[in-house]
Order: C-alpha cells, then sequence, then structure tokens
C-alpha cells in the first residue's frame, strides 16, 4: 500500500470512528431528552415528584433539587449541591464519582427535578474490539471495563468532533454531548506495524540526528568540564550531515526542529522551527520565549507535554502561534532524548505546519453539523441505510413520527423497522409507477408519501412528505362531488315545485310589505296620539306642583302633582325612545353631521342633567382636552347619546357618588366617556347590554325603572356615525360606558399633511 493509500484508509477508519461516536452521542442525549419529556408530562399532569415512576422514566432514582439540599443524607446533599452548580453552569448531565449521570431539569413551574441513574443501563457497550470512554472530572470506560489510565488525555478541546492516533496505536473520536459536563469517546485498537509506525522510526533517527548536531558542541564543553571522582575525558566528535542535506531536506518538508533542556531551561530551535513560530531568531533561547510564542490558551497543553515526556512516551500536540502573520496550527511531535542527570532531561522533537489541515478538518466539522442540523431540523422523516440496508442515521421525526423510540439504534435492519413501523401504519399503498414511492396511513390520521432512493455509493436515503392535507383535500373533493350530485339529483326531482316556491315567495314579500307599512302607519299615529296628550298632562302637572296659580292647599296635593309629572315625562321618554329605535331599524332614522367642536353638545347635554344628579346628591364632573379636533356629527343625537348615559349613570349611582364624563382624543378618534362609581355589573351580563329593551336587574331594592333602549339608542346612534360603543364595569366599584366617533376628515387630511 502507498502512502496515498495508507491515507486514504487511515481517513477512512476515522470517519466510520466519528460516526460511531456522533451516533453514540445522538443515543445518550435522546435518551436525556427522553427521560426529561417523561418527567415534565407527568409534572403537567398533576403528579408530584416523588410519586413518578423511575422505571417510566428511564432512571434509578428522581428527586427535587430542595428535597435533596435538605436531606438528613450526607450523599445527597452533596447530589444536590452538585445540581445546583450544574444549574448555574447551564448543564443538564454530569458523571458522577460512582459511575452514575446525574440528570438535572428545571421546569417551567416549580421547583427543579433531579434524576440519577447508573451510566450503564443508559450506555451500550460498543462492538468491534472498541471501547466508549466519558472524559470529564470522573473518567469512565464501558465495555471491556478496563480502567482509564490517569495519564490518559484527551489534547484537543472544543465543539465538534476531535480524533487521536494514540500513542498506545488506538484511534479515538470524541463528540460533545448536549449540556453535558462530560465527553463521548470512542477507541479502536489500531495496527502495531504500519507504514505509519515505520515514519515515525525513520523521523525518530532524524531527530536523534539533529540533536546531537545540535548539541555536539555542548556535550563536548561539558565534557571537558573537572567532575569530583572522574577522570577528563576527551569530547566526542559531533555527528556530521554532509552538505547540511538534513537541513535543506527539513526545510524543503517545512519541518522544524526543536529541544528543550529542563536542567536549565533552555531550549533551541532550528531556522525552520523559528520561521514556523514566527521568533525573531533561531538557536539557544529560554524555554519561556518558546512558550510565549504559543498562543496563550494552549501553553499549558505544552508546559504537560514537556513535563510529562519519557523515553517510553512519545507525544504529539496541536498548538496555534501568536505571530502577526495570522493563525498557523503546528503539529508538535517530540519526546525524551536522554537524562543528563537527576531532574535534568533533553527533550527533542519536531514540528510542521498543519494550519491547512486543522482548517480542512474544522471545515469538514462545520460542514458535517450543518447537515446534520439541516437534517433534524427537516420536518419530514428522513433516514439514511448502508449498503446492507442497516440504519446509519435518522431524524427525530423519523423516530416520532413511525413510533419507534424503542427500536431505533445503529445498524438495526430495514426488515426490523418496516416490522416495528407496521403497528403506527393503518393504511399502505406503493405507487405503480415508482416502487420506491409509497403513501402511509398513520394511526394518529397523518399521511406520509415515503421515497426511498439508492445513492451511487450503495446507501439507501428514505425520506417523507407530509400528504395529509393533500389527502384529506382529495377526501373532501369526493365527497363534494357526491354530494353535488345528490344535489343535482333532487333538483331534477324538485323542478316541478319551482312554480308554486315562487308564487309563495311573492305572497310572503307582500304579506312583509304591508306589515311594514302597517308598522309605519301606527309608528306615525302613535307619535301624534301618545305625545299630544302626554304634553298636555306633564303641562298641568307642572302648573300644579310648581302653584302658579296659588297654593292648592294640602301639601299632598303638591306631591301628587309631581308624582304625575315624573310619571308622564318617564312615558314620554319612553315613547320616543321606542319610536326611536322603530325608525332605525325601518332606516328612516335620518341624521345630519356637521363638522363640530363635540365638546358643545357634551356639555349642553351635561348642564340640562346637572340638575337631576345634584338632587340625587350626585358630583358630575366634565374633562375635556384642550384643542380637540372638529367631528362631522349631528348636534342633537350627540346630546341625546350623552344624556342617556348619563341617566343611566344617575340611575344606578347611590348619593355621595360621581359621575365624570370626559372628551379625548385616540388616534383618529375621539371618545366620550362617562365614568360612575354605581353598583356596576356583572362581566357576564355585559355582552347583553346595548340590545333593545336589555336590563340587568341583580336586586329587588333598586329601583331600575326602564325600557333598557338607552344603550341601544346610544350604540345605534355612534355606529350611524361611523363609530362605536365600549362597556366596562366592576360591579361594587362603578361602570364606564364610552362611545368613539371618527375625526372629520378634514382635520385628519390636515394633520397627515403637516406630518
Amino acid at each position: 500500500m502507498g502512502w496515498n493509500g495508507y491515507q486514504q484508509s487511515k481517513t477512512q477508519e476515522l470517519r466510520v470512528l466519528q460516526r460511531d461516536a456522533l451516533l453514540a452521542g445522538e443515543r445518550l442525549n435522546r435518551r436525556a431528552d427522553q427521560a426529561i419529556e417523561r418527567m415534565e408530562n407527568e409534572l403537567r399532569a398533576g403528579a408530584r415528584s416523588n410519586a413518578i415512576d423511575p422505571d417510566y422514566v428511564g432512571v434509578d432514582a428522581i428527586f427535587t433539587l430542595d428535597s435533596a439540599l435538605a436531606s438528613d443524607d450526607a450523599e445527597r446533599v452533596r447530589t444536590g449541591e452538585r445540581a445546583a452548580e450544574m444549574i448555574n453552569a447551564n448543564r443538564r448531565l454530569e458523571l458522577l464519582d460512582d459511575g452514575r449521570f446525574l440528570l438535572v431539569d428545571v421546569p417551567a413551574v416549580g421547583n427543579p427535578v433531579i434524576a440519577t441513574v447508573d451510566a450503564g443501563k443508559w450506555l451500550t457497550a460498543p462492538n468491534g474490539g472498541a471501547r466508549l470512554l466519558l472524559y470529564g472530572e470522573t473518567s469512565m470506560s464501558v465495555g471491556n471495563r478496563s480502567v482509564v489510565p490517569p495519564d490518559r488525555r484527551i489534547l484537543e478541546r472544543g465543539s465538534g468532533f476531535r480524533t487521536r492516533q494514540l500513542i498506545d496505536r488506538s484511534a479515538t473520536a470524541c463528540v460533545d454531548l448536549s449540556k453535558a459536563g462530560f465527553s463521548l469517546c470512542l477507541s479502536r485498537p489500531s495496527p502495531l506495524l504500519t507504514v505509519q509506525s515505520g515514519l515515525n522510526i525513520l523521523l525518530g533517527l532524524l531527530l536523534l540526528a539533529a540533536t546531537l548536531l545540535a548539541f555536539s558542541g555542548l556535550y563536548s564543553q561539558a565534557s571537558r568540564l573537572p567532575r569530583q571522582g572522574a577522570s577528563r575525558q576527551p569530547a566526542p566528535e559531533p555527528v556530521s550531515v554532509p552538505g547540511g542535506k538534513l537541513e535543506i531536506a527539513a526545510a524543503n518538508a517545512s519541518m522544524g526542529f526543536w529541544n528543550v533542556r529542563t536542567g536549565d531551561g533552555k531550549a533551541w530551535l532550528s531556522d525552520e522551527a523559528a520561521r514556523l513560530l514566527g521568533v525573531p531568531s533561531h538557536g539557544d533561547m529560554p524555554f519561556g520565549a518558546l512558550v510565549n510564542a504559543v498562543y496563550s490558551g494552549h501553553r499549558t497543553l505544552l508546559n504537560d507535554a514537556i513535563g510529562e515526556a519519557r523515553p517510553s512516551r512519545p507525544f504529539s500536540i496541536h498548538v496555534a502561534t501568536t505571530s502577526s502573520g495570522g493563525e498557523t496550527w503546528l503539529e508538535l511531535r517530540g519526546g525524551q532524548a536522554y537524562r543528563e542527570g537527576a531532574g535534568s532531561a533533553i527533550i527533542s522533537g519536531v514540528m510542521f505546519d498543519v494550519t491547512e489541515t486543522v482548517r480542512s478538518r474544522e471545515k469538514q466539522r462545520n460542514a458535517e453539523a450543518r447537515l446534520r442540523s439541516a437534517i433534524e431540523s427537516f420536518p419530514c422523516p428522513f433516514a439514511l441505510w448502508d449498503s446492507n440496508k442497516r440504519l446509519f442515521f435518522w431524524n427525530r421525526t423519523f423516530e416520532r413520527i413511525f413510533g419507534l423510540e424503542e427500536v431505533l439504534r445503529p445498524g438495526v435492519s430495514q426488515e426490523t423497522v418496516l416490522l416495528a413501523r407496521s403497528a403506527n401504519v393503518v393504511s399502505e399503498k406503493t405507487d405503480p409507477n415508482d416502487g420506491g414511492v409509497t403513501l402511509l396511513g398513520l394511526r394518529s390520521g397523518e399521511w406520509i408519501k415515503l421515497v426511498e432512493r439508492a445513492t451511487s455509493a450503495g446507501t439507501i436515503i428514505s425520506f417523507g412528505l407530509d400528504m395529509t392535507s393533500d389527502v384529506r383535500n382529495e377526501e373532501q373533493l369526493t365527497r363534494q362531488k357526491k354530494q353535488l350530485k345528490n344535489l343535482v339529483q333532487e333538483l331534477e326531482r324538485s323542478e316541478g315545485h319551482n312554480a308554486e316556491l315562487a308564487r309563495k315567495y311573492n305572497e310572503e314579500k307582500a304579506k312583509a310589505e304591508r306589515s311594514a307599512d302597517s308598522k309605519s302607519a301606527f309608528l306615525a299615529s302613535m307619535s301624534h296620539e301618545l305625545r299630544t296628550p302626554l304634553n298636555a298632562i306633564n303641562g298641568f302637572s307642572e302648573i300644579l306642583a310648581n302653584e302658579m296659580y296659588g297654593p292648592l292647599g294640602d301639601k299632598r296635593y303638591s306631591e301628587y302633582a309631581m308624582d304625575i309629572l315624573n310619571s308622564g315625562q318617564h312615558l314620554l321618554d319612553m315613547i320616543n325612545d321606542i319610536l326611536d329605535i322603530a325608525k332605525i331599524e325601518a332606516g328612516k332614522m335620518t341624521i345630519d353631521p356637521k363638522p363640530i367642536d363635540l365638546v358643545d353638545p357634551v356639555d349642553a347635554a351635561v348642564r340640562m342633567i346637572r340638575r337631576k344628579a345634584e338632587d340625587k346628591g350626585i358630583r358630575i364632573a366634565l374633562q375635556a382636552e384642550e384643542n380637540l379636533p372638529e367631528v362631522d356629527a349631528d348636534h342633537r343625537a350627540v346630546r341625546q347619546m350623552v344624556l342617556n348615559l348619563i341617566s343611566n349613570a344617575i340611575k344606578f349611582t347611590d348619593a355621595g357618588g360621581r359621575i365624570i364624563v370626559a372628551v379625548q382624543r385616540r388616534g383618529d378618534q375621539i371618545r366620550v366617556a362617562v365614568r360612575d362609581t354605581g353598583v356596576g355589573i356583572p362581566k357576564e351580563h355585559l355582552p347583553r347590554l346595548a340590545k333593545p329593551f336589555e336590563q340587568v336587574n341583580e336586586t329587588r331594592e333598586r329601583n331600575s325603572e326602564g325600557t333598557g333602549l338607552g344603550l341601544a339608542l346610544t350604540k345605534s346612534f355612534a355606529e350611524m356615525h361611523g363609530g362605536s360603543l365600549t362597556i366596562a364595569s366592576e360591579p361594587g366599584r362603578g361602570t364606564m360606558v364610552s362611545f368613539y366617533l371618527p375625526v372629520s376628515t378634514e382635520t385628519q387630511t390636515s394633520d397627515r399633511n403637516v406630518a
């Protein structure tokens, strides 16, 4: 196998590992999502947290944060404190020291809920000799149950995948989990003797040669120094490379050499290493200068790698530089070459420019994340199968819509999924022209058009389209066609009755017209016959009540005359209201709108009725904004509207109460509001008001005499002006009735021109 073949093989291996790690992470995320969803469903249904069945949720124990913190059990209190820290850090899942998962949910209403579950219940041991590893404050492995070595660590942090060909010949892929305090990794062993291993050996020889070249002078000088208990030895001859071919080859390959002496804290860089790091000069320098040339977030990583280097444990890390030429990523490989004495060693290695590799990897991760996000947000079902028709990837819609929550897992066969799906499918029709298209009717009433297509790579894509509305429209169209057919048949059968129906219609129409004429004649007669005697009754009773021609003698005569006057006026008002309502319903009531200042008729109405309010011990006040625009209104109708509203307010307000009449602008309308401090109206009765002859009589004690036509007339007059009427009331606090009239069209045009 050539180098390109080797690279492709390893790339494919890492991709498969990335896929398996992603699926394992998705399964764990789905477990957490399902547990939280079931807990919140139970809480919304009214269940207490301690009454929720842990087996139904899929956990071992459930309790609230408050109960944990108030518990007498020290272990539970520590769990509660850990959960509180997770809430502050916006995390929902943690790995406890004893190998349990800690799940925290903060519902919309109520206390936070805590659940614990053994990690082995939520994690499935991988196959193929792989190990599933969790890295966080506590590390553990699932599979062969081996203990994670304390010196093993994932050297790259951040979102997305992190892959590494580890020194112990294991390939590892990691993925971050949603709101979790740890990462999930898959590790599989790699072959011991590979082309890469041979290249590493050759690279090690080059490193050793470079080290000998760099330190030959130092070694010779140190060997000439006097030592206690030892004789002077001649300095070793430096290793030479004819023509500097090693340096030339390294420069051509963009490979730099470096070493660090832990004894005196010194470092050395080759020309190419200095160029890659962006430092001004090569050669000897303080180790701190080498560290400072690295991005601050990666300095600890470099220090740890140098400090933990051993002859049998080389390292390889990725760091970014702080040079001003832009972001540059370097891969540093090295290890301990040899020890000079107690506490002193030489760490040497090489560095490569891997910026393009890192950027390409980041682009690939971003592309994968975008693709996964797009598929996951796809509102219709989607699934991907490998060449053996085994499930490779799916979105949550595919899982939910077919009810496959307990069935789906990576590697499950298509036959198993189809069998499980049939429990939720009530109808299945295959397209006769395309065997890869099936129309599925679900128990939920939804209709899905499922399409399967093979790709050039041998995989199979299944995606569904929501056809519910189309199927229902087609069914409705079929029903309508059937109804239309029945209607046509009915019309054909009833064709002979058309003439009879037309005759009856004409008769009923003539009756209605005669009835309308009779009503108009009756109203005209009532207008004359009732008002004429009432005017006489009211006039003479007023003369008697005021004793215009001398005292009547007994005081009771004056009181009786006043009663006659009040009753006559009430009867006249009632007749006038009935006649006005009748005219409005007959379309014969007319108004004469003209541009007027609305305060004028309102003020006239207040002055006319003020005496009546004061006689009852009620204060009445008019509040009007200044510079109000004119409205197109009938002066008499507006005055009548205000009189009706104030009369109602006086009627239902006790002595000592207050009535406020307000005139205000509200956008392109003027509002006239009458607010009292009376008994108020229950909310359930408000819809009945403003209809003819509707009143609210809650008690027998209150005198609420009247026809109930005042609000109906006011509402009709407001609508005839192009306005509206509203009622707001609260029992015991009073009522406010408002009517709105539009501002004059000339005023609106003027306002728009000014704006």
